[in-house]
């Protein structure tokens, strides 16, 4: 990912420098093809006069790329304007709780605030608990099927041989059969607060906790 701009420092400056670079070097090369024009049609051999026609082309030429760079300027800016404008907007929602989706599974005191949403009712639903070395901790066996629900995810913070593991960020992966032992698609989400709001690039991110950084798309709910 680029380099992101959060609402402390969103720079505008920074965006529209290059189209302002290139319409400062098309005017040093506008002011340079005119001097040549001047000397050439200065010297120019009286009897055999230069054909006027091709000085208009290029004049014309110039002019479009003028006028294409003052486009993508003009554009630059106003990506500028709506980017600080998501940003001012983006930053009421710092605080806020919000349903994310992610496999991300905070811990914190054995409890967490991870649910999953089945496509379909099924007949088995198994959830295995990574910790972040990505080595399975524990796995859990009957939890619920029902479909088109919130269906919590009922780990009490204990590894397979029943010892309490740390407060911190696991990761979980969901597999549910349906009763001919086909897989159903699944949704995880968790519950998170937005720390931050972020631009990058136009689109914008939120810091969720758990040094996870997700984008608009995946904030399903705001609490």
């Amino acid at each position: 990912m680029d380099t992101l701009t959060s609402v402390s420092n969103l720079n505008r400056a920074g965006t529209t420098s290059n189209g302002a670079q290139s319409l400062s070097q098309l005017s040093d090369d506008y002011t340079q093809f005119l001097s040549l024009l001047t000397a050439q049609i200065s010297n120019q051999d009286p009897l055999s006069p230069m054909d006027s026609t091709q000085f208009v082309a290029q004049l014309a030429q110039m002019s479009q790329v003028e006028q294409a760079v003052q486009t993508n300027l003009n554009l630059e800016n106003l990506r500028a304007d709506l980017g600080a404008y998501a940003v001012a907007s983006g930053s009421q929602l710092i605080g806020q709780t919000v349903s994310v989706a992610s496999n991300t599974v905070m811990l914190e005191d054995g409890q967490t605030d991870t649910y999953y949403r089945l496509g379909g009712d099924a007949a088995k639903v198994t959830a295995e608990i990574q910790d972040p070395l990505g080595r399975v901790i524990r796995t859990l066996n009957g939890l619920s099927g029902e479909a088109d629900t919130h269906n919590a995810l009922t780990w009490d913070g204990r590894d397979d041989y029943g010892n309490p593991v740390l407060n911190g960020r696991y990761t979980v992966t969901i597999t549910a059969l349906d009763a001919e032992d086909k897989p159903l698609p699944g949704l995880v989400f968790r519950d998170a607060e937005i720390k931050e709001v972020m631009i990058d690039s136009g689109q914008m991110f939120f810091d969720v906790g758990g040094d996870e950084i997700v984008g608009h798309g995946s904030i399903l709910a705001i609490r």
